[in-house]
């Protein structure tokens, strides 16, 4: 069952990547488009459609705000120790530690383990990461010892994530969607997802093998280690349903977040040592996915 869970998510990480290293695709386009059209309607006609209750969702929403919250205050300390005079470095650390691939690798996984009932929480699970990745991972990136508000209110305005949630809760309790829109958001939805781990594998294509170093090992075993950790001793607490808490502990151990690599790159932040962590984290959880499906079939 695990390798027939985790064979086609990784089988299409794969393909991107060979695909980047033949310098057959640009991985520009596919990311504008995910970026910008994609993953808003991923996160729109799932939210929109999902039958996961209220009260579910909220708790859902809570888990990732308590496990990002215990993540980036690992993340600090660890930053220091490794970083002490290097504060790009640290806030990278920040970023990675903090942000999981819940989306390109977290939901394909949750599909094929546990089904659609998982995908909804999976995707409560994106937008909360979004909220948190378009204000917090902001406020990280671009923090630079004092806050300017007018900057961090305009980068946060321009990231489109939010306003598909907005968007989605506002038709969700008005009904106000007609049917033909709904085809066409439910049609960008399903393409989401396997566009989403082709554009993976193109983005670690560009990484460079030759930049590895011990800080990004440290890095990259950090946030598998730690937040697989944080997420099964959360999860209990925040799920009574065997579904959702075995969602919640997937998404809670995905690898660090190509999002984090982007910000890292967009504010200057050691984007060489984001993209190093981000490709060995990525690798490395095809290990830790095999091992966290067979401890949740025994024990989750």
């Amino acid at each position: 069952m695990i390798l027939e869970v985790i064979g086609p998510t990784f089988l299409l990480v794969l393909l991107g990547y060979v695909f980047g290293r033949l310098g057959k695709i640009p991985a520009r386009p596919f990311a504008e488009m995910s970026f910008w059209l994609l993953s808003p309607a991923l996160i729109f006609e799932t939210l929109r459609t999902a039958q996961l209750p209220a009260k579910e969702a909220g708790f859902v929403a809570l888990f990732v705000l308590v496990h990002y919250g215990g993540m980036f205050l690992l993340s600090l300390p660890l930053g220091r120790k490794l970083f002490p005079s290097d504060a790009d470095a640290r806030r990278a650390t920040n970023l990675l530690l903090t942000f999981g691939n819940c989306g390109n690798l977290g939901l394909p996984i949750l599909l094929f383990a546990y089904g659609q009932r998982a995908v909804d929480v999976g995707v409560i699970f994106l937008a909360a990461n979004t909220v948190l990745l378009s204000t917090l991972g902001v406020g990280i990136a671009a923090w630079r010892g004092r806050l300017e508000p007018c900057r961090f209110l305009r980068d946060v305005l321009a990231v489109p994530w939010p306003y598909a949630v907005v968007l989605a809760l506002i038709m969700r309790f008005t009904g106000a969607w007609p049917a033909a829109l709904g085809r066409a958001s439910a049609l960008l939805a399903q393409a989401a997802i396997p566009l989403f781990l082709l554009l993976l594998g193109l983005e670690l294509a560009a990484v460079d093998f030759h930049g590895v170093a011990k800080p990004a090992v440290l890095l990259a075993l950090a946030r598998l280690v730690f937040a697989a950790l944080l997420a099964w001793l959360l999860a209990p607490l925040f799920a009574k349903e065997t579904v959702i808490r075995r969602s919640l502990v997937i998404e809670g151990s995905v690898p660090s977040a190509v999002n984090a690599y982007i910000l890292a790159t967009q504010y200057h932040r050691r984007p060489d040592l984001a993209a190093t962590a981000l490709l060995l984290s990525t690798l490395l959880s095809l290990g830790t996915f095999s091992l966290t499906l067979f401890l949740l079939a025994r024990f989750g």
